[in-house]
């Protein structure tokens, strides 16, 4: 008889990158400490909706229509991973210590430190999972001990989907681990035998199948996999690798400092005050932080980054854990500016998810349910990152966050613009929305100008140019007007003229396709060209202003189709 598969977290939670958000969501509101009832629940899913948390399509089709259950899910998910007290408790659904650290984070590494917190802390059963029957474990500890397993056999270090629904877990003691890695390597074995590529797919669903139970079909175990993959990549010990997981080079130390500890499960009189504070770290000891922070340095310094350390034996446990984090975010950065450079040959995934976002039916292909927006800036910011030409840092040209795989958590925050691209003589603003009709102008038409304005102001200092771009799948003619005018008024009274085009997102993608596919580029400099000829049109209406930047696109992409590599 097949065994019952554990997860971590809430499935129905697919965006475990998103808790933060919500409990600050809830920090913010009346329900803080008050998420009793189905009156409450609903509230906390409308509110979680509005925010921009989560995407519910009922509340968005109308705000009548029943969506407890996402405010039921998303306050199980938090009380499991100890963010808010449980209904038992002295004060019920209260942001915890631990929670409240999370909220007023500010860097991922210190993000990822409140979710290894909690998930170092979190056991299974207990008083809040009580749905196995079995001695305590830790997810967590499983996973890690099967992957450095596999690594001492000589085994490639990965976790794959499958692999992780229908064996890893399916474990649930540290006695099974030897077991586990061994059964790996025979699924491994039997699917490399395998060439047909149909074969392979059939062996796949059929070794899913054979360990279902009557309430865990194979897709229900692919799900779970799938969301263990989401909750133990949030606390920085993991990344994804072609839909692998594996340990992060940078955390191998405090990976090991883990795993030299034996395993003990938490006494369950002193549970909930530890996964309410989080589990200590070794790096909590000074001497074990100061071993991460030399690593963390070390491999700073073999990138090409100058760091001085100062005198870490007479550092405090607080300020060894500043400096550490901080090196970490040091390292993200390096990792991101190697992300940036390899953008130029990820052009054409750049471009299938530029596709992607042009229809709705396509755009829930590979984009999350309610995540375009977020999608939309972040495939433009590829895009750029691709043209390769760039003066200021990939994460100066965003305002959005992305998580460590460097997929975009939410779309940038009001009161600035969505990205800026900073090139040798120019600067590009890019503003975009999937907000149509004649609501567009609504929404855009005076933060557009005023963003565009503020980074005017900052750069005429520098002698540089600066063009707004804004994209959209479709041009509302009143939004094409406002920025034809183009002109704002500082506080001074004193008139200042923008230089805005409005282009389809169609339009963009056929320059871009076009300009990788006859010279291996975009070419920075036609960017330009192509918005100064645009605005050169903008004497004409609207409707007709259009109709010209059209005919311009038109005869760029002719010119570009002539040229050969």
């Amino acid at each position: 008889m097949s065994k019952k598969a554990w997860y971590i977290g809430n499935t129905t939670v697919r965006n475990a990158k998103r808790l933060k958000d919500g409990l600050r969501v809830l920090l913010n509101s009346h329900l803080h400490g008050n998420l009793k009832g189905k009156k409450n629940e609903q509230e906390f899913a409308k509110l979680l909706h509005e925010k921009g948390v989560v995407f519910v399509k009922r509340i968005n089709d109308s705000p009548d229509n029943d969506a407890s259950d996402v405010g039921r899910k998303w306050r199980a998910a938090l009380m499991q991973l100890g963010f808010i007290k449980p209904p038992f408790s002295d004060t019920p659904f209260t942001i915890t210590p631990n929670g409240m650290r999370l909220v007023k984070s500010k860097t991922m590494p210190s993000e990822q430190e409140c979710f290894l917190r909690a998930l170092l802390a979190y056991q299974v059963p207990s008083i809040i999972e009580d749905s196995f029957s079995v001695p305590v474990f830790s997810p967590l500890r499983i996973v890690l001990e099967v992957l450095y397993m596999l690594e001492c056999r000589d085994l490639d270090a990965t976790i794959d989907k499958i692999e992780m629904a229908s064996i890893v877990q399916l474990t649930t003691s540290l006695e099974e681990v030897n077991d586990v890695v061994d059964r790996i390597a025979q699924y491994r074995h039997i699917l490399n035998d395998i060439t047909d590529s149909r074969e392979k797919k059939r062996f796949i669903q059929e070794y899913l199948q054979s360990m279902e139970t009557h309430s865990q079909s194979a897709n229900t175990l692919v799900d779970y996999a799938d969301s263990n993959f989401r909750y133990l990549k949030l606390t920085g010990l993991f990344v994804e690798k072609g839909n692998k997981l594996c340990f992060a080079d940078h955390k191998r130390t405090i990976i090991e400092q883990i795993l030299s500890e034996s395993y003990s499960p938490i006494p369950e009189s002193e549970y909930l005050e530890t996964l309410w504070n989080g589990a200590k770290l070794p790096t909590d000891n000074a001497p074990k932080a100061i071993e991460v922070i030399q690593t963390t340095a070390q491999l700073l310094k073999e990138n090409g980054q100058t760091v001085q350390l100062p005198n870490l034996e007479k550092m405090n446990i607080p300020d060894l854990s500043s400096l550490r984090l901080e090196l970490e975010d040091d390292w993200l950065k390096v990792l991101e500016k190697k992300y940036a450079q390899e953008q130029v040959n990820q052009w054409q995934d750049i471009l299938q998810y530029l596709q992607a976002l042009t229809h709705p039916n396509r755009r829930n292909s590979i984009i999350p349910q309610g995540e375009g927006a977020a999608y939309f800036e972040w495939a433009i910011w590829r895009a750029f990152l691709a043209i390769n030409s760039l003066c200021n840092e990939p994460w100066e040209a965003r305002r959005f966050k992305i998580d460590q795989d460097f997929l975009p958590l939410h779309p940038a925050p009001g009161n600035g613009p969505d990205m800026i691209f900073e090139f040798k003589d120019f600067v590009i603003v890019v503003e975009v929305t999937l907000t149509q009709s004649s609501r567009q102008e609504a929404a855009e038409g005076e933060p557009v100008r005023r963003h565009v304005a503020e980074v005017v102001d900052h750069y005429e200092q520098k002698g540089k140019r600066v063009y707004g771009l804004f994209l959209a799948n479709k041009i509302d003619t009143n939004t094409a007007e406002t920025f034809r005018i183009g002109v704002w008024y500082r506080t001074d009274d004193s008139r200042m003229a923008l230089r805005i085009v409005p282009l389809t997102l169609e339009q963009f993608i056929h320059l871009f396709e076009v300009g990788f596919k006859s010279k291996g580029r975009l070419d920075h400099q036609l960017v330009e060209q192509v918005i100064r000829d645009c605005l050169v049109e903008s004497n004409n209406d609207a409707p007709e202003w259009k109709r010209r930047i059209q005919q311009q696109i038109d005869r760029t992409i002719i010119q570009l189709s002539n040229k050969t590599v």
